[in-house]
């Protein structure tokens, strides 16, 4: 039976995309298996990445502040946007414990949402943005 953490980050994750000078889709991120903690280094390990690449760390608080945030001008497909961002939220809250957002790369930055699975192991998301 499939982790049902990550059922519900498929299901909050459909549809979705990251606007930054791209719009990017979100991955879903199966790491049930690994153990210990996530830090930078795992993060480049597990995401492929060359280990010299510059990584930030930030709170999903902060990541997903203006995501979620409903403005007088967003018209119907913005609106959708903020409430699925709001859902991916409250997913990542409710079934994952200490998560964080790893920012790996300069100018195409591959953004990860990790957190711990009640049921040990991680999970979470993955998306690209530009950024030149």
């Amino acid at each position: 039976m499939p982790n049902a953490v990550l059922t519900d980050l498929a299901k909050a994750i459909e549809g979705l995309f990251y606007s930054s000078e791209s719009d990017e889709p979100f991955e879903l991120l199966d790491w049930v298996k690994e153990s210990g903690p996530m830090d930078q280094g795992r993060i480049l390990r597990l995401g492929r990445l060359p280990p010299s690449t510059h990584v930030e760390i930030h709170s999903v608080e902060e990541f997903f502040q203006e995501l979620t945030k409903p403005e007088d001008w967003h018209g119907d497909p913005e609106k959708e946007a903020v409430r699925k961002y709001r859902k991916l939220v409250e997913v990542i809250s409710r079934g994952l414990t200490v998560p964080k957002v790893f920012r790996a790369g300069k100018v195409k930055v591959d953004i990860f949402i990790v957190g711990k699975c009640v049921d040990g192991g991680w999970a979470g998301v993955k998306t690209r943005a530009v950024e030149t």
